[in-house]
């Protein structure tokens, strides 16, 4: 079966022809990620496919890759939350772009607050009747919300991304000395415990990323300071609803492509022939076209 990385970010440095969000530590005007260096990547380390996700709302670049590279990449967009029309945004973006999911940072909701109410829902709602995945990294109360969320939109599909971490973003996220995201978090995660209940109570839709070890471990690679948060994860998720990613370019010199997608040989080095072949690509395959 095909291999897939079901999460990455390329871009162009930023221009008019190629408008991004720039983060002066990590992604300064000049810096590019291109997709000929990534492809080139790729094949060295025998994957098929890959997720693309921009750094933010703009698909100038991602609508490209997608139209030059056919049958090799499908395309997260990031949600944008200033949009006038939700809904419409989500339609527009399938059909200009042809994006198969959006990621959200949250939804901008407060603790408790009724699914129906939120400024997202009708954005969800038309995710759902499209079939588009959602692709969530949040908080706790923000996990709470995509808990009523799930209940109010059965067959929504969900991707935790990066192992399930539940960080404030913007409010803790540091950068390190390779230019790339850091949480210090526990671990395991306070969290650990509200992502297992989720697993369980939404069996069919939710899905987790085993990705982004880098941003939250305390040692170096393969980073064993991870494992009991991995061997939960995959307790709670099983095979099926996990996807192997890597999140580059932030992993491209430390440690390398090729050694961060063998990451589920180190955490999982037990398991069936199936499920390894399953978290490598098989779950990415059935959520997405290339």
């Amino acid at each position: 079966m095909a291999v897939v990385d079901a999460h990455l970010h390329l871009f162009k440095p930023a221009s008019e022809q190629y408008p991004r969000d720039v983060f002066e530590a990590m992604t300064p005007v000049e810096r590019e990620e291109a997709a000929e260096e990534f492809l080139a990547a790729m094949d060295s380390a025998g994957v098929d496919h890959a997720v693309i996700v921009p750094l933010s709302v703009h698909d100038h670049y991602l609508a490209e890759i997608l139209v030059e590279f056919p049958g090799k990449f499908a395309g997260v967009g990031v949600y944008d939350a200033d949009a006038e029309d939700g809904a419409g945004q989500v339609t527009r973006r399938a059909e200009q772009v042809g994006i198969q999911g959006l990621r959200f940072y949250g939804f901008g909701g407060e603790e408790g607050q009724a699914p129906d109410s939120l400024a997202v829902f009708p954005a969800l709602e038309a995710m759902r009747d499209l079939d588009m995945k959602v692709w969530f990294y949040g908080d706790p109360v923000q996990v709470g919300l995509l808990d009523g969320v799930m209940e109010a939109l059965p067959g929504l599909k969900v991707v935790l991304n990066h192992l399930g971490f539940c960080p404030d973003i913007w409010m803790e996220i540091a950068i390190d000395e390779d230019r790339r995201p850091r949480f210090d978090i526990p671990l395991p995660p306070d969290s650990i415990g509200l992502i297992e209940q989720m697993a369980a109570k939404h069996p069919d839709d939710l899905y987790v990323h085993l990705s982004g070890q880098y941003a939250f471990t305390q040692t170096p690679y393969p980073y064993p300071d991870l494992q009991e948060v991995v061997d939960r994860v995959y307790a709670a998720f099983g095979a099926g609803r996990m996807l192997n990613a890597s999140d580059w370019p932030w992993i491209k010199e430390n440690p390398g492509y090729s050694e961060v997608l063998s990451l589920v040989d180190h955490y999982l080095p037990g398991i069936p022939p199936d499920d390894r072949t399953a978290i490598r690509g098989g779950t990415a395959l059935s959520l997405f076209d290339f």
